[in-house]
């Protein structure tokens, strides 16, 4: 007997040594710093059918990522200046900021004179080129003429002696620089608007915006710079751009959402074990086996993954409402006279809990297939979560429950009971059919209704205030934060630009079209080679062969220096121009990679007509890339609701035989049909998202029959009462997430509340032919389970 015991408590003793250690390794990783991700597209799939793809879209990304921009503006000028000055050293001054207003002072712009001034003679802009070619080389010299000596001229004679038709200053101006209704003054960007003066404060990150510690410090930083200009400067906006905004916004939101979530499930929890038990005990052993199952999900999240994005907290936190479900039908033995022991207890729920867990598992394990980083994290989190509560109480319960059958639960059984008899009364057969009418005729008016939208911006809660100032910021300096681009690739960056400036008279068609609003390419700042030397030629052959004598005697500058004076220096190079020329770095992606991005992309369709035909050049719209990709694993992971319903049917025939089967399936089966049709009653739109929750209607509705299943003519009401139990708790937790203000989450949360409540009140279903034969175990004995 001494031997048997032991044994006995030999596996509780190894699985409390393996919960220390989880435990252990999770406190050491939350003292380190606990690693969180909220980029929402870090839950999505990688592009692997084309890693230079992939690799310009994050490179890309990541430019427009870290870039922090604001906008200070007052009525006095040199209030806003000042007030501008303080803000960027203030975010400066975290240590996290790479640069701020790179590329405005002055001695960024010398450099950048510096470097093109020896190539001036290959360098036009396009109006001028445009002029040579049409031989208007005459309206140039005017131009020149009329710079030097009309109102305000401020020609330098040094430049006049080697730029005579100052044709590198018009070049300069040309330059596609993307904030359009700035002007330098004095050192700073800035734009007047009424009686306002604006000044730009530009900067850039050094780390990745998404990093919560980067948010926390960054956008710290700056709200408490912008609350000491304010009390300060009475009057003084800010206004504020930035992917760091947003998603510090958003994680904020979401850990919030989670938090108090979190607090309502395990609140309604403790309440409802309270409630119904009306002892201490079944609450400390319940929620023994919640806080282990929690704890190993992290732990196996953080030792597989290395970090979790919010998401998976947000979803895991729902893991309350099923973990708890093991525990509650363990502790509802104690409201049936024959499971007075701990040990008839554990004998008589353990092979539904083993079942149970088994389908449940393979939901989860389906959904661990879908390519998606963000719900894998949610998958493992969750089945590590529930076989961890599931070896708690079937390893740890019985040792430490002291509990006793309890008197008081005749009425709630009683309550719990009625749903059986609804099923099985025929008296009211007339009633239950019209309930499936009513339930058949919702699902046909659901499907009627059912429509899909996979776009991925509509799956997140964007602040509407950040939007407003992202609109406002947009309007005052004339540039857009769009992530379209064209991706260019060729063998090396010559052939690059030389592909970029055929396009130039395509993407110019698209700008008087409307399809867009304008562009950047690589070539306009550094034009290839061939440009370059027919450039000089064009300006020798066109300009100043013609004009340069005459352009002389009248400006009196006898010594003006010809192209051919000297000898041409090598063409200007895309890697001599990276490190000086702002934003050119953003836009070479690595030899022969460049992008062209795209400002107010209206028209894809006709941007990608234009471009057909064009060789190693491609359209690259990230979110409806992104969108498109969403769309084709919402019809994969319908495949996955059936390949998941497959493999269950597998342990349900071992247990049940092939014959019942279908009544067990039957009450999952249906609930994750009607699911998306009253979710489409209610007017949203399906995604991926309300797909993947109907796996897990699957898994627990699956679970719920199991137990219907088990349930013997006397148990009914105490099966049905653990049951009841178990769905309230999974209510509380993946119903609640209707409240959350991302619609992905929102959407989920809505299929699983009408899901699961559709698969507990047709649950009872599932025992249909065991009440009419009696062969609930199909010749099965607890003891094979």
């Amino acid at each position: 007997m001494t031997r048997h015991r032991l044994s006995g408590r030999l596996p509780a003793l190894l699985w409390l040594l393996v919960v220390l250690s989880g435990c252990a390794y999770l406190g050491w990783r939350v003292q380190a710093g606990l690693p969180l991700r909220t980029d929402l597209l870090a839950l999505l799939p990688r592009e692997e059918q084309d890693p230079t793809l992939q690799r310009a879209n994050e490179a890309v990304s990541r430019a427009l990522g870290r870039r922090v921009i604001a906008l200070v503006g007052a009525a006095d000028r040199g209030t806003a200046r000042g007030a501008a000055t303080t803000l960027a050293a203030d975010l400066g001054a975290t240590g996290l900021v790479a640069a701020v207003n790179e590329g405005m002072d002055p001695a960024r712009l010398r450099a950048m004179g510096a470097l093109y001034f020896p190539h001036r003679h290959g360098l036009l802009s396009d109006p001028d080129r445009a002029a040579l070619l049409a031989g208007r080389g005459e309206d140039l010299a005017l131009r020149a003429l009329s710079q030097l000596f009309g109102v305000g001229g401020m020609a330098d004679a040094g430049l006049l002696r080697n730029d005579p038709f100052l044709l590198l200053p018009s070049f300069l101006t040309g330059l596609p620089f993307p904030l359009s209704r700035l002007t330098l003054d004095d050192g700073m960007l800035s734009v007047t608007e009424g009686a306002t003066s604006w000044v730009l404060v530009g900067a850039t990150l050094s780390r990745e915006p998404f990093d919560l510690d980067v948010q926390d410090r960054v956008v710290g930083a700056f709200d408490a710079s912008v609350a000491a200009l304010t009390a300060a400067h009475p009057g003084l906006q800010v206004k504020r751009l930035g992917a760091i905004f947003f998603a510090q916004a958003g994680s904020s939101t979401a850990i919030a959402e989670a938090t108090l979530l979190s607090m309502l499930e395990l609140g309604g929890t403790v309440l409802l074990i309270l409630v119904v038990f009306r002892r201490v005990g079944p609450l400390l052993h319940n929620v023994l086996a919640l806080g282990v199952g929690i704890a190993m999900g992290f732990t196996a999240g953080l030792l597989l993954f290395g970090e979790l994005h919010v998401a998976a907290l947000l979803f895991g936190t729902s893991l309350i409402g099923v973990a708890v479900d093991y525990g509650l039908h363990y502790s509802s033995g104690l409201f049936d006279d024959r499971t007075a022991t701990p040990k008839d207890r554990l004998d008589h729920v353990r092979p539904a809990i083993v079942l149970g867990l088994a389908t449940t598992l393979i939901g989860y394990a389906t959904l661990a297939l879908a390519p998606f980083p963000g719900l894998r994290q949610i998958a493992v989190f969750s089945a590590a979560g529930l076989l961890a509560s599931f070896l708690t109480v079937v390893l740890w319960l019985p040792l430490l429950d002291r509990g006793t059958t309890v008197r008081h639960g005749a009425g709630m059984l009683r309550a719990a009971e009625r749903l059986w008899r609804f099923w099985e009364i025929p008296r009211l057969r007339r009633l239950r059919l019209g309930m499936l009418v009513a339930l058949a005729l919702a699902g046909v008016a659901g499907m009627a209704r059912l429509q899909v939208d996979d776009d991925v911006r509509r799956l997140q809660a964007i602040s509407p205030a950040l939007t407003r100032q992202q609109e406002e910021i947009q309007r005052l300096i004339g540039a857009t934060t769009a992530q379209q681009f064209l991706l260019v690739r060729a063998a090396a960056d010559e052939q690059a630009l030389q592909k970029e400036e055929a396009l130039a008279g395509r993407l110019a068609g698209l700008v008087r079209d409307g399809a867009i609003a304008g562009y950047q390419s690589p070539a306009a700042f550094v034009p290839s080679a061939a440009r370059q030397r027919d450039n000089a030629a064009l300006v020798r052959t066109a300009l100043e062969e013609p004009f340069l004598d005459g352009y002389r005697a009248q400006t009196g500058l006898p010594d003006a220096v010809r192209s051919t004076d000297a000898a041409p220096p090598a063409p200007l190079a895309v890697p001599d121009a990276v490190g000086t020329v702002p934003l050119l770095g953003d836009l070479v992606l690595g030899p022969g990679l460049h992008a062209v991005t795209l400002q107010g992309l209206t028209n894809p369709a006709a941007v990608r007509a234009a471009l057909a035909g064009v060789e190693g050049v491609q359209l690259v719209d990230p979110a409806a890339d992104f969108s498109a990709l969403l769309g084709k694993y919402r019809e994969r992971a319908l495949l996955l609701v059936a390949v998941s319903a497959l493999l269950m049917v597998g342990p349900l025939a071992w247990r049940y035989g092939w014959r019942r089967v279908g009544w067990i399936m039957l009450p999952p089966l249906a609930a994750v049909t009607l699911a998306p049709a009253l979710v489409a009653l209610t007017g949203q739109s399906i995604t991926f998202f309300h797909v993947m929750a109907l796996i897990l209607i699957l898994a627990i509705g699956v679970d719920y029959a199991v137990f219907c299943a088990e349930a013997g003519a006397g148990r009914q009401p105490v099966t049905l009462l653990a049951v009841w139990l178990a769905t309230l708790t999974t209510l509380l937790s993946f119903g609640l997430l209707v409240v959350s203000r991302a619609a992905a989450v929102h959407g989920f949360g809505l299929t699983m509340l009408f899901g699961i409540t559709l698969a507990f009140l047709l649950a009872p279903l599932a025992a249909r032919r065991s009440a009419r034969t009696r062969c609930v175990n199909c010749s099965i004995t607890n003891e094979s389970v």
